[in-house]
């Protein structure tokens, strides 16, 4: 099958830990999209390359093994949707395709495409992110400590969801958006508004893909939820979720549905949200400041209140 033969219509490029599972999860439940099976396909960031081999820590199961490497598989991935074999929106949502490269992959793919920015207060983000990981049962240093040691483990080669300072940096994949697609075919949306009223920003989206916002299906979700791991539960979490025999056991004897739901559960079971140093959030600010100044002048003034060390949350 032919790339002309297959066009996605919009795509939502990331951040990452910005609502994107739960955008996705609300575009799922519309009638006339179609979306693929899973929710980050990679394809446009790693996968036009072949099979990624990333290095870190679960990398290979949360990345290489999942990310799609051929157009074929691609298009097999959106399946069919009941009710919605012709005159359908075809879309993606994908956090790496914030990264370098992508852009340009999906605009050759479709130069039409509709692309959404899901954005984050840049330090929270970073945080969040980094929970994501300790959740996940991959981290286990610091935040600070994780901070520090992130252009290494980057230059060793692993994936880029370890990049916490680096994909807090939104200035250059914005900029590139635009100026590939044009502004009028992006629309940002930030994560501290989408939260307050997702109802309100799923109807913004779907009239913005081209979707009726009357006939919008909503319920409420709070999907991905990051948190670090509580005291009692430290060993167990290590021993479950880390990379090491009980993990590869596990994951050889179950179904990986089976698998995913009752990480899922353990996973809230056993983290609640952590706290954010005020100096690291101070410090991280600074940081960020100047790729800042350049997305505010960017998009009119749109990120003014994120300038400066903070408390934003």
């Amino acid at each position: 099958m032919s790339d002309g033969d297959f066009k996605v219509d919009f795509f939502c490029v990331g951040v990452a830990k910005a609502g994107t599972t739960s955008l996705h999860d609300l575009l799922a439940l519309q009638e006339g999209v179609r979306l693929p099976n899973r929710k980050e396909t990679n394809y446009f960031s790693f996968g036009l390359s072949g099979r990624p081999a990333f290095s870190g820590p679960l990398d290979q199961t949360s990345v290489n093994e999942t990310t799609i490497t051929s157009l074929d598989e691609y298009i097999d991935d959106f399946g069919r949707t009941p009710g919605c074999l012709s005159g359908c929106l075809t879309g993606e949502v994908c956090p790496s395709y914030s990264l370098p490269g992508a852009a340009g992959n999906i605009h050759a793919h479709n130069p039409d495409a509709r692309i959404i920015i899901l954005l984050r207060e840049p330090v929270s983000r970073a945080f969040s992110n980094y929970q994501h990981l300790v959740r996940d049962g991959r981290e286990h240093l610091s935040f600070e400590q994780a901070l520090a040691a992130e252009e290494d483990r980057l230059g060793r080669g692993w994936e880029w969801f370890w990049g916490l300072r680096r994909n807090s940096l939104y200035f250059d994949s914005v900029k590139q958006y635009i100026d590939l697609f044009g502004p009028d075919n992006v629309r940002i949306v930030f994560f501290e508004d989408f939260v307050k009223d997702q109802e309100h920003h799923l109807k913004a989206v779907m009239a913005f893909i081209g979707l009726d916002p009357a006939s919008a299906r909503f319920e409420v979700v709070e999907a991905n939820q990051s948190g670090v791991v509580s005291g009692r539960w430290k060993t167990a979490h290590r021993l479950l979720l880390a990379e090491g025999p009980v993990n590869s056991a596990l994951r050889g004897l179950l179904p990986q549905r089976v698998r995913k739901g009752l990480g899922a559960l353990f996973k809230r079971v056993s983290t609640a949200k952590g706290e954010l140093a005020p100096a690291t959030r101070t410090t991280l600010a600074r940081e960020f400041e100047d790729d800042l100044e350049r997305l505010n002048e960017l998009t009119g003034g749109r990120v003014d209140r994120w300038l400066g060390a903070r408390d934003v949350s």
